[in-house]
């Protein structure tokens, strides 16, 4: 049974760490944004940062970075529509004499340089007390058109909709949530023709206040309440969103020591996997036959005839203790995994030796 590592300090900024055949080195990276979602499209790794960094690579070895030109750039998501890279999150502008931050939307063939899409619907306002479009929170494609999970704020309250598009149309709006919503965030998952929407919200009703999480799933203009998640004058944590061999899951905390692994279906049906187990997964990713699920520090390994259900605390393999993971995906044959301050773990099968598994660190450099 895999468990946990030890450590052992080589050097400074150095140390290897070993489970059984697996491995890897840790090295200094120079680069410091917290990466948010990575992908593989068209010979591109690709990962975003939330400070608006762009790093990418075509070969898993050696990377270059690209920030676009825009004030108070941040970044949530990434997506390729079959021909460019199209990437949402927000940034600051004055737009009619209104100044603020707004949602962006840019595409980009080799991100050399990038080109803003305008989205704007028929009800959009500016100046006090109006409503705009403050934060793209992510964007997929299916059969040709766009779709862009938006937010924004109107007279204090939160909004989150989805728009719609083929880039040569006019946006079509379709509302998701907009029910007294004071703040919250927002995690997705994508799939090849879904994506799973995980909105934590704190709600302000006269004399009570309430925390909720709310998961949806979009497919195309279908918007679907699957879980509705509620504690009371609890501060609910986050729910996280995971795409696993094309299956879509949220992990949730319902309450203390109340904790679920769910699966969503094709019907829009919630099926648990896991109960009462804190594994707090944040990714996935399917490789070599095993299904991987990675937290802040550790990974569960799913082999193939196994179940999450019979998986325990102790089969979470540590990975990086020092570092906070994100996002984890599959490119080059390999899987990468990245976190917090520029961190980009490098997970390969040797080629002699299909048990052992190595893992490097690699810095994403200008």
């Amino acid at each position: 049974m895999l468990g946990k590592t030890n450590i052992t300090t080589l050097s400074e900024g150095a140390i290897i760490t070993e489970v059984e055949d697996f491995k890897w080195v840790q090295m200094q990276s120079g680069t410091y944004g917290n990466f948010v979602k990575a992908i593989y499209k068209n010979g591109y790794l690709v990962a975003i940062t939330a400070d608006g960094t762009v790093a990418y690579t075509t070969d898993g070895e050696v990377w270059q970075t690209s920030v676009p030109e825009y004030t108070d750039c941040k970044l949530n998501d990434i997506e390729w529509d079959g021909s460019r890279f199209i990437l949402a999150g927000s940034h600051s502008a004055t737009i009619e004499r209104l100044e603020s931050t707004f949602g962006l939307i840019l595409t980009t063939d080799d991100f050399s340089d990038y080109t803003m899409v305008n989205i704007k619907s028929e009800d959009d306002e500016y100046g006090t007390n109006k409503h705009y479009d403050g934060e793209y929170y992510s964007v997929y494609t299916q059969n040709g058109k766009y779709y862009i999970l938006a937010g924004r704020r109107d007279n204090t309250q939160l909004e989150a909709y989805l728009y719609e598009s083929n880039l040569m149309d006019a946006w079509e709006r379709i509302d998701i949530h907009t029910n007294g919503i004071r703040s919250g965030s927002v995690v997705t998952a994508k799939n090849s023709g879904e994506m799973l929407v995980c909105l934590s919200a704190f709600n302000t009703n006269p004399g009570a206040y309430s925390y909720f999480n709310y998961v949806y799933k979009v497919n195309g203009t279908n918007v679907a309440k699957v879980k509705l998640l509620k504690e009371n004058d609890t501060n609910v944590p986050m729910v996280f969103a995971i795409e696993c061999k094309d299956n879509l899951y949220f992990m949730s905390a319902l309450a203390l020591d109340n904790y679920e692994f769910a699966k969503v279906s094709e019907a829009n049906e919630t099926f648990l996997v896991s109960t009462e187990k804190n594994y707090a997964f944040k990714s996935g990713v399917y490789f070599n036959g095993c299904e991987l699920f990675i937290n802040n520090h550790e990974m569960l390994v799913v082999k193939k005839g196994e179940s999450i259900a019979d998986k325990t605390l102790d089969d979470l393999i540590e990975i990086a203790p020092e570092l906070t993971m994100n996002c984890i995906t599959k490119a080059f044959g390999q899987i990468f995994i990245f976190g917090n301050q520029g961190a980009i773990l490098k997970y390969s099968v040797e080629t002699n030796n299909e048990s052992a598994i190595t893992v490097q660190t690699i810095s994403a450099k200008k």
